[in-house]
């Protein structure tokens, strides 16, 4: 394999975005601690293989079963949102992807049974979450383009990644995580909003009825700002996160770009997208820091 396979391999990756469950489940380890669970490190790392071998294969699966959309995105693909262009370009054939969502199958399947092992409850947790990624993008569901997609990975990547820390430290699911996680779904639900203003054209003329087909642009825009004020209303108000306030001038920077965006039409959305990934990757370090401060 050519250095220029392998680089095309990383990018069909896009390991960027997996320091976002090691963020979350982070956080869920962080609330058993702060409950009084010792931290077990062997389950942490058990919880944590789960939960990336999972992000892979969605990201994988994700590449396979979208490559026609993403021959029409074109031009309009960013650093984010459009997938990583590999197989659309061509740099990878197909057949690499599919053994890619085999194995990282295999690895999840692998991890589930390990962490049920030592948390019954993760059985239905990882169960669920493989679930919900793989069909995500495969067929017959295909959640991404049914109008459900959005949320289910919201749900999925901030409520399922911090219960799965919590849950193999302490075997049960509390309640009380479902307010902890909420401004967090809600930030990832804006994130992968923000991702469909690029993608929109070509979803559209493949039929997948994505939010911001549904809503067009000043639907998705106002539906965006929404879930964004809610988050850091939530936090500040209701949890009373204490270092929220730095994420402020990010999440209004954002607000700000999308309604200009939905106003003027324009077709650059580089720095939009980027900040979605970094204002859902913000909210849960902060979290995490005021956890760990207490």
């Amino acid at each position: 394999m050519t250095l220029r396979k392998v680089w095309a391999f990383i990018r069909l990756t896009r390991p960027l975005f997996l320091f976002g469950g090691v963020a979350l489940n982070a956080l869920g380890l962080a609330v058993a601690a702060q409950q009084g669970y010792p931290i077990d490190a062997g389950r942490a790392v058990v919880g944590q293989l789960l939960v990336t071998s999972i992000q892979l294969l969605a990201h994988y699966a994700n590449e396979y079963f979208d490559v026609e959309v993403d021959r029409l995105i074109g031009g309009r693909r960013t650093w984010f949102s459009g997938g990583s262009g590999v197989l659309a370009a061509g740099e990878l054939d197909r057949i690499v992807a599919r053994r890619a969502i085999i194995l990282c199958a295999v690895m999840a399947l692998s991890a589930i049974a390990i962490a049920s092992s030592q948390a019954p409850i993760m059985l239905l947790v990882g169960s669920i979450s493989l679930a919900g990624a793989y069909f995500y993008s495969a067929p017959p569901l295909s959640l991404m383009g049914s109008g459900l997609g959005e949320l289910s990975t919201a749900l999925l990547t901030g409520l399922l990644v911090p219960v799965t820390g919590f849950a193999m430290q302490t075997g049960r699911i509390d309640p009380a995580l479902l307010p902890l996680c909420l401004p967090l779904v809600a930030a990832y639900l804006a994130m992968i909003v923000a991702f469909q203003f690029p993608d929109r054209v070509a979803d559209a003329v493949v039929g997948k009825q994505t939010l911001a087909v549904r809503l067009g642009l000043t639907g998705a825009a106002r539906l965006h700002n929404a879930l964004i004020a809610f988050s850091l209303m939530w936090l500040v108000l209701w949890l009373a996160i204490r270092w929220a306030w730095l994420s402020a001038p990010l999440a209004v920077w954002q607000m700000l770009a999308a309604a200009r965006l939905a106003r003027s039409g324009a077709e650059d959305y580089r720095w939009f997208t980027a900040g979605a990934v970094a204002l859902s990757g913000l909210l849960p370090l902060l979290m995490l820091i005021d956890r760990i401060g207490q």
